[in-house]
């Protein structure tokens, strides 16, 4: 659940934050293919380590974008709403 005192203003850094947190995944997913490459590592070990780390990526991607989905309801309604009401 998202802090109530939460705002608006703030989504641009919590998105810049999840971009970042994404782009980690992907470069840690990026280095274990290239270690893998180097064939020093037993490969069914590399394929648990690769599925381990998209797992916790998409686990986290999908408890935060959750939250996130909650609050872009809330703005969506307020800020129609307030629209409409303008309209009229």
């Amino acid at each position: 659940m998202a802090d109530p005192n939460f705002t608006s203003a703030q989504k641009p850094h919590v998105y810049d934050l999840l971009y970042r947190l994404n782009s980690s995944f992907a470069r840690a997913t990026r280095n274990l293919f290239e270690l893998e490459k180097l064939s020093i590592f037993a490969p069914e070990m590399m394929r648990v380590i690769y599925n381990a780390t998209k797992e916790v990526q998409a686990n986290a991607n999908f408890h935060l974008l959750e939250t996130l989905q909650g609050i872009e309801q809330k703005d969506w309604a307020r800020f129609g709403l307030e629209a409409r009401n303008k309209e009229s």
